[in-house]
């Protein structure tokens, strides 16, 4: 069994530094990844990068920044690129402690090991897929039962799904009207995930409602389906990252 597998979906990483012997070792483990870098040698490149692509993490050597403050705010002020995951190469406590209060969210520390360096990306990876997961809202459509204080279970439809609520579509195929709940209502939701066997029962707030649908916030998901949750949302955002990397890839062939 591959106990450390590559990547599964490309990942736009910018990668800022001018140390051939740590560039040659990093680039081999992006290759074992399968993520392909842009490489820029100096901060005013990046820069131009920055304000034209978007990335999905941003590796700095710390040293290569003369304006640490004016660089990290460039970074989040941009419309491209305001919430990348940000990893600082750093070579003595100072850097660390610079690097951390500027908000930046791992380290690779110089001399870095091929294995650190592969944990330190790997992480960074990850959380860029986390945070993905918790902005995406996967569009469904998902038979579900829905019940109120005042009504028992009614038969609706989910048309979407994130990791905090889901949007209902409160008339049936043929339009007509079922229960309407109002904003404000505590509703019990209970719907299967496709291709999954078990049920999940999730309990949400009522936060909009217009003539034909409404939208819930999660108020308490039991630890199991959340877990199942995420893990389906987490596969969702991945397939749909590999899916626009596909995209791309045709329309510069």
């Amino acid at each position: 069994m591959d106990t450390n597998p590559k990547m599964t979906l490309e990942m736009h990483t910018l990668l800022l530094c001018c140390d051939p012997q740590f560039l040659g070792t990093t680039r081999g483990v992006l290759h074992a990844l399968a993520v392909t870098p842009k490489t820029v040698a100096h901060c005013e490149a990046a820069l131009a990068q920055i304000e034209s692509h978007a990335f999905d993490v941003i590796v700095v050597d710390w040293r290569e920044i003369d304006n640490l403050a004016e660089f990290l705010g460039a970074v989040r002020r941009s419309k491209l690129n305001p919430d990348c995951v940000l990893v600082a190469i750093v070579r003595d406590l100072l850097d660390l402690r610079q690097a951390f209060a500027a908000g930046v969210h791992f380290l690779i520390h110089k001399p870095a090991s091929v294995v650190q360096i592969e944990r330190c990306l790997r992480a960074a990876y990850s959380a860029t897929v986390t945070r993905r997961r918790k902005q995406h809202r996967e569009p469904v459509r998902l038979p579900a039962s829905v019940s109120t204080r005042m009504r028992p279970f009614t038969p609706m439809m989910v048309v979407n799904l994130s990791e905090r609520g889901m949007g209902l579509a409160i008339t049936n195929d043929h339009g007509n009207l079922r229960h309407h709940p109002t904003a404000g209502d505590e509703i019990e939701v209970r719907f299967t995930l496709p291709k999954m066997d078990a049920g999940l029962h999730v309990t949400g707030r009522v936060v909009w409602t217009t003539s034909s649908h409404c939208g819930v916030r999660f108020s308490y998901v039991p630890e199991g389906d959340r877990q199942v949750l995420e893990q389906w949302l987490t596969e969702c955002v991945e397939r749909s990252l590999a899916e626009t990397c596909e995209r791309l890839r045709a329309a510069c062939a």
